[in-house]
């Protein structure tokens, strides 16, 4: 397994979601707070022109994405998920093929409740709201990717294997080396910017 991979989450539940991919390695990721902080972080490491081997920034398809002037380079398509649940997009930048995005669709919490629900899992037998406004609030934590009901409801999702997580696991495997090399486009899809 490559030490020189680096997951850049934007919030707590992404980093959560992250810590559940990468099997608690926890090593292999810098959480930064918010989307802009992200940007950040992808562009230092593109400037730098060294460092990790593989950087993979995790963010969510909200309000503020769209204004975000250090992701517009992130503009070709690697892999795709449409619907009906789960929805997310991985871009990669073409200068620096091994930057990737992964923008989760609408945000990770609303991801994590279909996940939830494609796994057919109760959220109430793991101490959450059923309801998607109740689930957000309770996730919505600075705590969350240490929230004990969250993590029992990552491995469950993580056993249960519903299609949006397992084709996200499988991208995430072959950046840290365990299912082969990220190598030719899977699914096409526009840019994620207008």
């Amino acid at each position: 397994m490559p030490e020189n991979v680096l997951f850049v989450p934007e919030c707590h539940v992404d980093t959560a979601l992250a810590y559940s991919l990468l099997a608690g390695r926890r090593t292999f990721i810098d959480h930064k707070h918010g989307i802009p902080e992200v940007g950040n972080a992808l562009q230092r490491h593109a400037d730098a022109g060294r460092g990790p081997r593989f950087v993979v920034g995790m963010v969510d398809k909200d309000k503020k994405f769209a204004n975000i002037k250090k992701l517009r380079r992130f503009t070709e398509s690697y892999q795709a998920r449409t619907g009906p649940d789960c929805r997310y997009c991985i871009y990669q930048d073409p200068a620096q093929p091994a930057q990737y995005l992964v923008v989760l669709e609408p945000a990770c919490d609303t991801w994590l409740w279909e996940a939830a629900a494609a796994a057919k899992l109760a959220l109430a037998e793991f101490g959450l709201p059923p309801t998607l406004p109740g689930f957000i609030d309770a996730v919505k934590d600075d705590e969350a990717e240490h929230d004990p009901r969250l993590e029992r409801l990552l491995q469950a999702i993580k056993k249960a294997q519903p299609p949006g997580y397992r084709e996200l696991a499988t991208f995430v495997a072959s950046v840290m080396g365990t299912e082969g090399e990220p190598g030719k486009k899977q699914r096409g899809g526009a840019s994620p910017h207008p």
